[in-house]
């Protein structure tokens, strides 16, 4: 179902901009080209983000009716627990709350009722462009990015990095763009001071509790609205915030989307119902509710008397590093896999910066002779820049 959604798409906009990236222009029927003559998948593919192979391995991987498991360019391989099911079109690998990796399995119903849902609520276009500065291979990026290209024909301007200047750089290219981004980079773009005039049509915070004092300031400076979005990879869009002044509470992350209901479930914690709602999970925990519609969030919070959603707090143990969720376990793992120390104990600590939300910490116990310097370097080949961390208690 969704690739013939995409040959609708492709068909419609055939002469029309799919992808700008850099100074080049990638129109709707040369993408469709690329995907016809990549060769057939015969197994689940994975589409790494940051490359054009990317668009076209979502694409073949739909085309030949295999599931597609989107990553970071860099990532290693998936390790799957369990085999995914025969249905299963899309799978989104994330440590999630608990902070441990696992793959979610959606179906071709559930991927296309989560991208027509955001399409329709933040009234996208073909004519407005997506720029993209978040993980196109996470949920938020991949259901308000991708999803709307593919099914709604809405292009998407991918940034190489979302420096201010190069950032600024791209809004002279446009009369109008929807901009979903994290808080670290609507306050790095605030201090730039580029939002003023800047052609955005919609702005969108998630990943991270959007600040009311940076709300404030962007819209005092420069009259654009941040809007709050609220979503999980086992559901897709949950709630935005569609007001046209800035939140009074910090916790308000807006109403539930059309067709999504939230209610308070088992020990206050959220429970979303929608079509969007995944199959299940490649491994099944104690605690876990997600089926039939219906996902148990880990996340706490309430709904006021104006049915505005409110988080409050989040039960499980990753790390939230500006929107993005680091698995404890994995950076334990990749550090005791030095060899250089003893113990390592990996925790998150509230940040400075409260766009960051939380750092990463690591207590270690180092072997004889090894310097914090040298442990340091070593951890950097095994992990993930944003998933290093930027606080080190040597013990003993």
């Amino acid at each position: 179902m969704p690739y013939h959604r995409w040959l609708e798409t492709s068909r419609r906009f055939a002469s029309r901009p799919a992808i700008y990236e850099g100074g080049n222009v990638l129109t709707f029927s040369d993408l469709a080209a690329l995907v016809e003559s990549a060769p057939p998948a015969n197994g689940p593919v994975i589409a790494r983000s940051g490359e054009m192979d990317f668009f076209v391995g979502i694409l073949r991987a739909w085309r030949d009716g295999q599931a597609v498991i989107p990553v970071e360019r860099d990532a290693p391989e998936p390790m799957l627990n369990g085999e995914i099911p025969e249905e299963t079109c899309l799978v989104k690998y994330t440590p999630g709350a608990s902070g441990i990796p696992r793959g979610i399995f959606l179906n071709a119903s559930q991927v296309i009722a989560d991208g027509d849902r955001l399409h329709a609520a933040m009234g996208l276009s073909p004519e407005v462009p997506n720029l993209s500065v978040i993980s196109l291979a996470h949920s938020y990026g991949f259901s308000n990015v991708v999803l709307p290209m593919i099914l709604h024909g809405v292009p998407i301007h991918i940034a190489p990095v979302p420096f201010p200047r190069v950032i600024e750089e791209i809004f002279k290219r446009h009369t109008a763009l929807v901009l979903p981004a994290v808080p670290s980079m609507w306050r790095a773009w605030h201090r730039a001071g580029i939002l003023r005039g800047a052609p955005i049509t919609l702005a969108l915070s998630a990943g991270a509790p959007l600040p009311l004092a940076l709300e404030n300031e962007v819209f005092s400076s420069s009259g654009l609205k941040i809007r709050n979005f609220y979503g999980a990879s086992e559901c897709g869009g949950i709630s935005l915030d569609l007001s046209d002044k800035p939140r009074e509470s910090a916790t308000d992350v807006g109403t539930p989307l059309p067709g999504v209901s939230v209610e308070v479930g088992r020990d206050g914690r959220l429970l979303v119902k929608s079509s969007g709602v995944a199959i299940g999970y490649d491994s099944h925990r104690e605690d876990d509710l997600l089926e039939n519609g219906s996902y148990l969030t880990r996340d706490l919070g309430f709904l006021d008397p104006s049915d505005r959603l409110h988080l409050t707090g989040t039960l499980g143990g990753a790390i939230n590093v500006a929107g993005r969720k680091v698995s404890p376990a994995k950076v334990e793992a990749a550090i005791l896999s030095t060899g250089l120390v003893r113990r390592v104990k990996v925790h998150g600590v509230a940040s400075n910066d409260p766009e960051r939300n939380a750092e990463i910490a690591a207590e270690v116990e180092v072997m004889e002779n090894v310097t914090l310097y040298q442990l340091k370097s070593a951890s950097s080949e095994k992990l993930q820049t944003w998933e290093l961390p930027r606080q080190w208690v040597v013990r003993g």
